[in-house]
């Protein structure tokens, strides 16, 4: 097997979800899924934006926010979990889109979060699947420990998953991972080849959560925010992923999910 195959794993863009104006991607591992699988992504987008006086409606309804599910350490490592990794756009021409993307707990097993800028063109198509790619546990210019040629297990099974939770409120205390090319994380190298890290206490309104007076910079989009991060495992529960830096107000705002959306999207996906 090709050596830069078998060191990063191609991602395949399945579904978007649509939050308010901002979205929030999720991905599935999976180099056969069909075109019409992918295209299937754009008639759900569609299908919710027409809906938007039922999404208005939908805010007053009342959802549970009590599902929490919980991180799972590797199978083949329990001591070795590394869910959050470099997630690599080719533009074509010598150019590449960098983001951040992270695996999270399912039952699929093979699912990834990351933001949905980072797999969609500025026309909305997605980008061509074999430009997408995926190292889980990338640090130090060092592509992650993952080997995709240990048998057909499942992506978690080898990178270990974050939980993911709803009930997130304001003002908790938090941990973002990324590979910012730029941007202001304090002892960050900002080289796009690095994993940095930021932790503080995140805010939140309405829409958004948000980080004051931080610039997590590109390269960091898709970043997990997670809660009660276990330093000792590597894992914790994701609940947002960042999407963007507003200058105006000098804030990292990451958008609240819809959990509606996002427990249909893991459905279809089952």
């Amino acid at each position: 097997m090709n050596k830069k195959f078998s060191l990063y794993l191609l991602i395949v863009l399945i579904a978007i979800m649509v939050i308010t104006s901002h979205a929030s991607v999720i991905s599935q591992r999976n180099a056969f899924r069909t075109p019409e699988k992918i295209k299937e992504t754009a008639r759900f987008k569609a299908k919710h934006e027409r809906n938007l006086e039922n999404e208005k409606r939908s805010k007053h309804k009342i959802y549970s926010r009590n599902i929490v599910v919980e991180p799972i350490l590797s199978q083949m490592n329990p001591n070795l979990n590394f869910p959050i990794g470099r997630f690599l756009i080719n533009l074509g021409n010598g150019s590449v889109l960098q983001c951040t993307a992270s695996v999270i707990n399912t039952t699929n097993g093979n699912i990834g979060l990351t933001s949905a800028h980072c797999l969609t063109k500025d026309d909305g198509t997605t980008f061509d699947l074999k430009d997408l790619s995926f190292s889980p546990g990338y640090d130090n210019q060092q592509e992650g420990p993952l080997d995709p040629n240990k048998g057909n297990a499942r992506l978690q099974d080898y990178t270990g998953a974050l939980g993911w939770r709803f009930d997130i409120g304001n003002n908790t205390l938090t941990n973002v991972f990324g590979y910012p090319a730029v941007g202001d994380i304090v002892n960050c190298i900002n080289d796009g080849k690095h994993l940095c890290e930021w932790q503080g206490n995140v805010q939140k309104d309405n829409d958004f959560y948000f980080i004051d007076d931080v610039n997590l910079g590109s390269g960091a989009s898709g970043s997990p925010w997670i809660f009660q991060y276990n330093r000792n495992e590597h894992l914790g529960y994701v609940y947002a992923s960042f999407e963007a830096y507003v200058d105006k107000v000098d804030e990292s705002i990451a958008p609240i999910w819809d959990e509606q959306i996002f427990l249909g999207l893991l459905l279809k996906l089952s």
